[in-house]
């Protein structure tokens, strides 16, 4: 896209609470641009904040910015106006049948750390359940009209239940539960539901039932959250990326150091060490702090020229997506386990590849399988080969 640079400098001033001009390149061509690109970032709301505060016309702002940021404002109050009731409906039928999920991510943030919820753009909720809950939530959400969406199925490669519901008024809300952090094996033990529950805070606007990840858990979890974005492919308005340079995120990261308490400081950073995640942790906060100007001591700010032995966390995440893979088979016990990852990994069950590709012919169930195999290994190639390429200055 043209004018990256210039667009990504100019929403973090204005974000940084900067009363920046309309730059003088700014034509129809720099808007449109602008507008994409603000609405990847799915910064707009936060913008019109900003905008409102520092009377955007005075500033030579155009009208169409200033306008699509505020109906972007309000479409996404609307939503999460919608989303808060359902969520807060989830969380309490769920305290009821003995189960006390803990939120993180965009979510728990918009309810913790942003000064409204509906600033936070999202499009889903994750929680964190205890493994043992998982059927007991299933029939919960289910008797609440959330459809469980049907994805490959295994105990190595998926840790995640991805529920929908759909609202006429607003569209799609969609519930992620977790009984481990990540669908990557490698990386799903390094957060547990008991340690998270154990740092805990309440939520009240959701709730009385609801909690979410303490301000180190969280911190850490959106470091990590990042840097697996950057090899795991996500999509914003439809179109698919594999990137950690959304500037949403880095927000999250600048929120979260200003909740930082002093002695939380260097929690946060025996903790990092421990999980081996400093390298991702600093790369992640040097990049919040250079965005966002953020408040950062000197412990977080020191990084460094390469990763250690013992931060096998960083390297996995910094790794090709081969040697993520290879990483994640390393860390499953047994012959036996390791086989069935395969299995799971390679040949997904029958029903979900008949899902999938229903519209391709011939349906064939082994030319299935072959198709997704060519599809996959060329798409992994590409985002090995987009991780690799020269980046802009806040997507180092």
């Amino acid at each position: 896209m043209e004018y990256t640079l210039e667009i990504d400098e100019l929403i973090c001033a204005t974000l940084r609470g900067e009363s920046r001009p309309w730059p003088a390149i700014g034509d129809d061509d720099f808007v449109a641009s602008f507008l994409m690109r603000s609405k990847y970032h799915g910064v707009q709301p936060l913008l019109d904040q900003r905008l409102q505060t520092t009377q955007g016309a005075e500033l030579g702002w155009p009208k169409a910015v200033v306008n699509k940021c505020r109906s972007a404002t309000i479409l996404q109050a609307m939503w999460e106006m919608r989303d808060r009731e359902l969520l807060s409906q989830v969380l309490a039928q769920l305290s009821n049948s003995g189960v006390r999920p803990i939120l993180f991510k965009g979510a728990a943030l918009a309810y913790d750390v942003y000064s409204f919820p509906f600033l936070r753009t999202r499009g889903d909720s994750d929680f964190m359940i205890p493994f043992d809950d998982r059927d007991q939530v299933c029939t919960a959400l289910e008797s609440l009209g959330y459809n469980c969406w049907f994805g490959v199925k295994g105990e190595f490669i998926n840790n995640t239940a991805v529920y929908k519901r759909a609202d006429p008024a607003t569209g799609s809300h969609e519930l992620d539960v977790h009984w481990r952090i990540s669908n990557h094996y490698f990386l799903s033990k390094l957060f547990t539901y008991e340690e998270l529950r154990s740092e805990a805070r309440s939520l009240p606007a959701l709730g009385r039932d609801a909690l979410a990840a303490g301000p180190v858990h969280a911190l850490l979890i959106a470091c990590m959250h990042r840097a697996v974005k950057k090899q795991s492919p996500y999509f914003v308005n439809g179109k698919e990326y594999n990137s950690g340079a959304r500037l949403i995120r880095l927000f999250d990261i600048h929120l979260l150091l200003g909740e930082l308490r002093p002695a939380q400081h260097d929690a946060f950073l025996r903790l990092a060490m421990e999980k081996g995640l400093e390298g991702v942790c600093l790369e992640a906060i040097g990049q919040a702090r250079a965005a966002f100007h953020s408040s950062v001591p000197k412990a977080l700010c020191e990084t460094r020229s390469g990763l250690r032995q013992t931060e096998v966390a960083s390297r996995y995440l910094s790794g090709s997506v081969t040697y993520q893979y290879y990483l994640n088979f390393l860390a499953i016990e047994g012959i036996r386990n390791k086989a069935s990852f395969l299995g799971q990994l390679f040949f997904p069950p029958e029903k979900y590849m008949r899902a999938m590709y229903s519209e391709v012919q011939p349906d064939w169930l082994p030319w299935l399988y072959l198709r997704r195999a060519i599809i996959e290994i060329f798409k992994r190639l590409l985002r090995t080969l987009a991780a690799r390429r020269p980046v802009g200055k806040h997507e180092k």
